[in-house]
């Protein structure tokens, strides 16, 4: 075992799929979950944690917390964190940004040792009765700093980690997660009034499949990384400005090349 006790604050998707991961691969003593009373609730009876308890009973004794709520609710909660926290305790989240939360901690957390943490994976249900044991495992988890036994947790569940800085992180995530995101939103909202639906096939449907995420998830996420994703976001624009000269004209090849060596360098499922 990796750690004795685990609490993990926001057992919702992300948060109880990190359970069951700890629990199946027997990673840690006792596995703990502060939540709001429903979802709480229903990650214990999923097995994702080993019981439901108040933030200070959770993390007074435990030697790993992990934060899985919503940003800007996490950002709230580092800011009353330490007054619960033995010294020296280990502290991560799963955050979509990390520049807004590793300030944070910086800022508050004067007892733990706070490191920043993203795995890129997710779905587009939320809530624990999504969640799965095998979320993680293949995917890149992105630590902020090179710490030991995060590293060997992350490994241990199967995932692959790599360390980027919180600003270097913003950067890429806002052109591998987030435009694709507003894209597909992009996509669907304006497909919307058509009867586009009628005739779709699996491209359409591969294409809009993001479009099916909640926005109160990604407000949070939109808001901030908001610099990075309009840079991102003209960049596109003008791209699409490029495509849209180039139709019908032999240059269009030059896009479709340029794509395809892109997309074949994307692990597949």
């Amino acid at each position: 075992m990796l750690f004795r006790k685990i609490a993990i604050v926001g057992t919702g998707l992300m948060g109880s799929s990190f359970g069951l991961a700890v629990k199946a691969r027997d990673l840690a003593e006792r596995v703990v979950g502060v939540s709001s009373p429903e979802v709480a609730a229903e990650a214990l009876r999923l097995g994702a944690i080993d019981a439901v308890e108040s933030h200070e009973q959770a993390l007074a004794e435990a030697d790993l917390v992990l934060l899985a709520q919503p940003i800007r609710r996490m950002l709230k909660t580092i800011e009353m964190l330490d007054m619960y926290l033995a010294p020296g305790t280990l502290v991560t989240d799963v955050g979509s940004t990390k520049v807004s939360i590793c300030a944070a901690a910086t800022g508050f957390l004067h007892r733990a040792h706070f490191v920043g943490g993203h795995p890129m994976a997710g779905k587009e249900k939320r809530g624990p009765e999504a969640a799965s044991a095998h979320l993680f495992t293949g995917r890149t988890w992105v630590l902020t700093e090179d710490e030991a036994r995060l590293r060997a947790l992350i490994s241990a569940l199967g995932a692959h980690p790599i360390i980027l800085s919180a600003e270097e992180h913003d950067r890429l995530v806002a052109l591998s997660s987030h435009l694709p995101q507003i894209l597909s939103t992009a996509l669907a909202s304006y497909l919307a009034p058509s009867e586009a639906h009628t005739v779709a096939g699996p491209g359409l449907r591969d294409m809009t499949r993001l479009a099916l995420s909640s926005f109160e998830l990604w407000d949070d996420i939109l808001a901030t990384n908001r610099g990075n994703l309009d840079e991102a976001l003209a960049g596109l624009i003008a791209r699409l400005e490029a495509l849209r000269s180039d139709l019908g004209q032999t240059a269009m090849a030059r896009h479709f090349s340029a794509a395809r060596d892109f997309a074949e360098r994307i692990p597949r499922d």
